[in-house]
């Protein structure tokens, strides 16, 4: 009776183990992940906002924004990938990326190029999804899609 009760906690036990593993591997290859298709979606929008007009108004303000924030995408990317999610590093570079988007989306904003503003969507829903898989922003942010008002 013993073996088997021993058996029973030690297979739970196991279980449980099992599971927070998956857990974590899960949650930082979400963020690799997130971190990627972050880093493509902001190297196609700095890509389009410097082939302006082709794309976007002849007067964008916003096109330094916008190669600062691929270039700062491609950097967390890489700093993810090299050093993991839970580094300094990581935390550092998310904390970058995240002033140079939210100076990105201001400009873009203030631009009134409706075309600019419809391109930036999938680049903010990468960097929300970024957001999220750092722990989330401490408070509802203003550039959810709820917010987004479908401007463009």
């Amino acid at each position: 009776m013993v073996t088997a009760r021993t058996a029973g906690f030690l297979t739970a036990s196991l279980m449980a183990i099992a599971i927070a593993g998956c857990a974590t591997t899960t949650a930082h290859g979400g963020l690799r992940m997130s971190a990627g298709r972050l880093d493509r979606s902001a190297q196609a929008f700095a890509q389009d906002a410097q082939e302006a007009p082709r794309g976007y108004d002849q007067s964008t303000t916003y096109t330094g924004d916008a190669r600062d924030f691929a270039d700062r995408a491609h950097e967390f990317r890489r700093t993810v990938e090299e050093r993991g999610a839970d580094s300094s590093d990581a935390r550092a570079s998310f904390q970058d990326l995240s002033r140079s988007y939210n100076s990105l989306r201001d400009e873009v904003q203030h631009s009134g190029d409706r075309n600019a503003r419809r391109d930036l969507r999938p680049v903010t829903r990468a960097y929300l999804d970024v957001e999220d898989n750092m722990g989330g922003a401490r408070t509802r942010s203003r550039y959810s899609d709820a917010n987004d008002g479908g401007s463009g």
